[in-house]
């Protein structure tokens, strides 16, 4: 059988297309804890975040537990952000318009670089780091310092994340002592893309 699909990719934030976005068809199984992938196509949006591809399946796997599924991914340019805009859309059966005028969204990439300087001689238990930019409270982990000697050790820790561009992106330290508390901070910083944007934590 075949199966098209189509639609557009555009930037969430702007409403713009957003090019060269790559746009995955595979059929997905869940195994457990994991999903079990395999790829049928795979192309990129065009100049005007469009996309148009028909595929050829079989169909057998869907009696097999597979759903077909369609989506997007990070490129150069853009990240997806799982917790915030369209980004999948599946079938467990098959239906010829499952795929058909689909918008998916994305956000333009920035490059955030944290630097974790060691230099207070508190003992704590962790030391955690995460971040967060489009969707207030939702914060993604990014590091976890497990002893003060961890960091003392490397005298500098650098953290490469991947972050939206034009927006300010919220970062959240907690440090946990050995007897339960712990101290919060918060605080922030933008980054444009096409560059790549640091922020130093001392600790």
């Amino acid at each position: 059988m075949t199966i098209n699909a189509n639609g557009s990719v555009v930037n969430k934030l702007t409403t713009t297309s957003a090019a060269g976005v790559p746009v995955t068809l595979s059929w997905v199984k869940i195994t457990g804890i994991f999903n079990e992938s395999q790829l049928i196509s795979k192309l990129y949006s065009k100049t005007d975040g469009s996309f148009d591809f028909t595929s050829h399946i079989d169909t057998t796997y869907f009696s097999k537990g597979y759903s077909l599924s369609l989506n997007v991914g990070s490129s150069n340019e853009y990240i997806i952000l799982g917790y915030s805009g369209l980004i999948e859309t599946r079938t467990y059966s098959f239906d010829q318009n499952a795929f058909q005028n689909i918008q998916f969204e994305v956000y333009k990439k920035a490059n955030l670089k944290i630097k974790l300087h060691r230099t207070l001689n508190d003992n704590f238990q962790s030391y955690a780091i995460t971040h967060s930019n489009v969707v207030d409270n939702d914060f993604l982990y990014d590091y976890n310092v497990q002893s003060p000697q961890e960091v003392i050790d490397k005298n500098t820790s650098e953290i490469d994340v991947a972050t939206v561009a034009d927006v300010y992106t919220k970062i959240k330290t907690t440090k946990t002592f050995a007897n339960g508390t712990s101290t919060v901070t918060l605080d922030s910083v933008k980054c444009t893309s096409n560059s790549t944007s640091v922020y130093d934590v001392s600790f």
